[in-house]
């Protein structure tokens, strides 16, 4: 739990995560300061960037893994490229796709004022436990 430190985990299978799953990461652990450092082992899970965004840009970005929850990895499973998760994702940018006045200070989102953004997660039978089908 909490007190060990656990349960942190991402797509780019952070190898300086001091617990994994409850385990101590200290096989090959190589200390960078006096509480940090990198261990043998990362750890993966599946990680979605919902509104990644400051005044001027904005992304949403999902990062799935082959693994099903917190895994941990070693080796070639931990690699960025060809590892158990997509680290760097397939994100949804609407400058990059074209729309240079959708976001920021004055555009249609105006950056300068409240808003809302509102994400649907929709399954495949339309239930809560549906298989996940769109975002």
């Amino acid at each position: 739990g909490a007190k060990y430190g656990t349960g942190y985990c991402d797509s780019q299978c952070p190898k300086d995560i001091k617990f994994i799953n409850g385990e101590a990461n200290v096989e090959g652990w190589t200390g960078t300061s006096a509480n940090a450092g990198t261990g043998t082992y990362g750890t993966c899970c599946n990680e979605m960037d919902i509104w990644e965004a400051n005044n001027d840009a904005a992304a949403f970005t999902p990062h799935p893994c082959t693994t099903t929850g917190q895994t941990r990895c070693s080796g070639d499973d931990c690699a960025r490229d060809t590892g158990l998760c997509d680290a760097d994702g397939c994100d949804f940018n609407s400058f990059r796709m074209g729309n240079q006045t959708f976001l920021g200070k004055g555009l249609t989102v105006d950056t300068s004022k409240p808003f809302t953004v509102v994400t649907q997660f929709l399954t495949n039978d339309n239930t809560t436990t549906g298989t996940l089908s769109e975002i």
